[in-house]
């Protein structure tokens, strides 16, 4: 039987949107079909960032994704490994691998995907790729648990940097973003320091 963590409903709706732009920023990162994930566009398997969150959880609900608290206590951190497997899944599919997306959308509107010019062999998308993982997991451990200024940083990755825009995904005030912003940026700072690195 699945033990289901005891969150509130307001819990549950914070836990989909921080999935959500999770989601969201991994498919910026990846390329599918010889295409860069574009914002509003949907990704490998014709599914968007809200669909993988839904997927995540639902594997999650029936069972086919155990939750090991052991090692891995944080219930938000497994389904964004859920997240990232369902992703990697699909864009190292044979589909992925042997076709690609050729754009037939008007000029005047948003493509779903956008192909970059000059892609960077696999090998170095592998090393920026681990290199922003350790820089992620430095600034988060930095945080040290503060929730707000985490959810600001993935907003931030997720390429939502407006605080009007923050402070509606997340249902707080501006002022809030803002001094979450504040104590991102030290936290940052900090992080790229132990790293030997600046952020400017």
């Amino acid at each position: 039987m699945v033990e289901i963590p005891d969150y509130s409903d307001d819990d549950w709706e914070l836990l989909v949107k921080r999935l959500t732009l999770y989601a969201d920023s991994k498919l910026r990162k990846v390329y599918w079909r010889g295409a860069a994930h574009a914002p509003g566009g949907s990704g490998p398997g014709g599914m968007g960032p809200d669909e993988f969150a839904a997927e995540a959880i639902e594997s999650f609900l029936d069972g086919s994704r155990k939750w090991n608290k052991e090692t891995e206590p944080e219930f938000l951190r497994f389904l964004f490994n859920v997240v990232d497997s369902k992703i990697s899944h699909l864009v190292e599919s044979a589909e992925n691998s042997r076709t690609r997306r050729i754009d037939t959308c008007d000029r005047d509107s948003e493509p779903a995907f956008q192909v970059k010019s000059g892609a960077k062999r696999p090998d170095v998308v592998v090393a920026d790729q681990e290199q922003s993982d350790l820089l992620h997991n430095a600034v988060i451990s930095e945080l040290d648990g503060d929730t707000t200024a985490v959810s600001v940083f993935e907003c931030f990755e997720a390429d939502i940097t407006k605080p009007s825009e923050i402070a509606e995904m997340m249902g707080i005030g501006i002022d809030e973003v803002n001094n979450a912003k504040k104590r991102l940026a030290r936290s940052a700072d900090k992080a790229f320091r132990k790293l030997g690195r600046s952020r400017r």
